[in-house]
Protein backbone atom coordinates (compact mmCIF):
# COMPACT_ATOMS: atom_id res chain seq x y z
CA UNK A 1 0.00 0.00 0.00
CA UNK A 2 1.40 3.36 -0.90
CA UNK A 3 1.40 6.17 1.57
CA UNK A 4 -1.51 8.74 1.17
CA UNK A 5 -0.61 12.69 0.36
CA UNK A 6 -1.86 14.93 3.36
CA UNK A 7 -1.76 18.52 3.59
CA UNK A 8 -3.36 20.38 6.54
CA UNK A 9 -6.33 22.31 6.36
CA UNK A 10 -5.52 24.75 9.24
CA UNK A 11 -2.39 26.24 10.19
CA UNK A 12 -2.49 23.80 13.54
CA UNK A 13 -3.02 21.01 11.05
CA UNK A 14 -6.55 19.72 12.61
CA UNK A 15 -8.92 19.88 9.73
CA UNK A 16 -12.10 22.22 11.07
CA UNK A 17 -14.96 19.46 10.03
CA UNK A 18 -13.53 17.38 12.83
CA UNK A 19 -15.64 17.40 15.99
CA UNK A 20 -13.85 17.37 19.30
CA UNK A 21 -13.61 14.42 20.51
CA UNK A 22 -13.21 12.61 16.59
CA UNK A 23 -10.23 11.85 14.64
CA UNK A 24 -9.15 11.18 11.16
CA UNK A 25 -8.44 8.20 9.70
CA UNK A 26 -7.71 7.20 6.21
CA UNK A 27 -8.49 3.25 4.99
CA UNK A 28 -7.21 1.41 2.28
CA UNK A 29 -5.66 1.69 -1.52
CA UNK A 30 -7.51 4.89 -1.95
CA UNK A 31 -7.07 6.60 1.45
CA UNK A 32 -10.72 7.17 2.02
CA UNK A 33 -11.01 9.73 4.83
CA UNK A 34 -13.11 8.69 8.24
CA UNK A 35 -13.92 10.65 10.69
CA UNK A 36 -14.41 8.39 14.00
CA UNK A 37 -14.69 8.79 17.81
CA UNK A 38 -11.30 8.80 19.41
CA UNK A 39 -12.71 6.31 22.48
CA UNK A 40 -12.55 3.64 19.39
CA UNK A 41 -9.50 3.39 19.72
CA UNK A 42 -9.79 1.44 23.05
CA UNK A 43 -11.71 -1.30 21.25
CA UNK A 44 -9.76 -4.46 20.45
CA UNK A 45 -10.99 -4.84 17.24
CA UNK A 46 -9.32 -1.05 16.51
CA UNK A 47 -6.35 -2.05 18.27
CA UNK A 48 -5.71 -4.66 15.84
CA UNK A 49 -5.96 -2.08 12.79
CA UNK A 50 -3.50 -0.09 14.39
CA UNK A 51 -1.13 -2.97 15.16
CA UNK A 52 -1.13 -3.52 11.37
CA UNK A 53 -1.41 0.07 10.24
CA UNK A 54 2.42 0.06 12.42
CA UNK A 55 3.67 -2.74 11.14
CA UNK A 56 3.25 -1.77 7.27
CA UNK A 57 3.86 2.06 7.93
CA UNK A 58 5.54 2.62 11.50
CA UNK A 59 5.06 5.93 13.56
CA UNK A 60 7.20 7.97 10.83
CA UNK A 61 5.21 7.24 7.44
CA UNK A 62 1.98 8.64 6.17
CA UNK A 63 3.24 12.08 6.66
CA UNK A 64 1.44 12.32 9.85
CA UNK A 65 -1.71 10.60 9.13
CA UNK A 66 -3.00 7.53 10.76
CA UNK A 67 -3.40 5.37 7.81
CA UNK A 68 -5.30 2.32 7.89
CA UNK A 69 -4.02 -0.81 5.33
CA UNK A 70 -7.47 -3.05 5.47
CA UNK A 71 -10.11 -2.94 2.80
CA UNK A 72 -12.45 -0.08 3.08
CA UNK A 73 -15.84 -2.19 3.67
CA UNK A 74 -14.11 -4.20 6.20
CA UNK A 75 -13.43 -1.09 8.02
CA UNK A 76 -17.13 0.13 7.42
CA UNK A 77 -17.77 -3.18 9.23
CA UNK A 78 -15.53 -2.81 11.98
CA UNK A 79 -17.04 0.78 12.50
CA UNK A 80 -20.56 -0.94 13.09
CA UNK A 81 -19.68 -3.28 15.69
CA UNK A 82 -17.33 -0.89 17.69
CA UNK A 83 -20.46 1.48 17.95
CA UNK A 84 -22.50 -0.91 19.00
CA UNK A 85 -20.07 -2.04 21.47
CA UNK A 86 -19.97 1.89 22.43
CA UNK A 87 -23.84 1.99 22.78
CA UNK A 88 -23.93 -1.49 24.87
CA UNK A 89 -21.26 0.08 27.15
CA UNK A 90 -22.54 3.48 27.48
CA UNK A 91 -26.13 1.75 27.87
CA UNK A 92 -24.75 -0.41 30.60
CA UNK A 93 -23.12 2.83 32.71
CA UNK A 94 -26.65 4.11 32.83
CA UNK A 95 -28.39 1.53 34.47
Amino acid sequence: MTACKWTPLKEEGIPKDVPKGHMVVYVGESCRRFVIEVAFLEHPLFQALLDQAREEFGFSSCDGKLCIPCDEAFFVRILRRVRSWRRRKVWCLCV
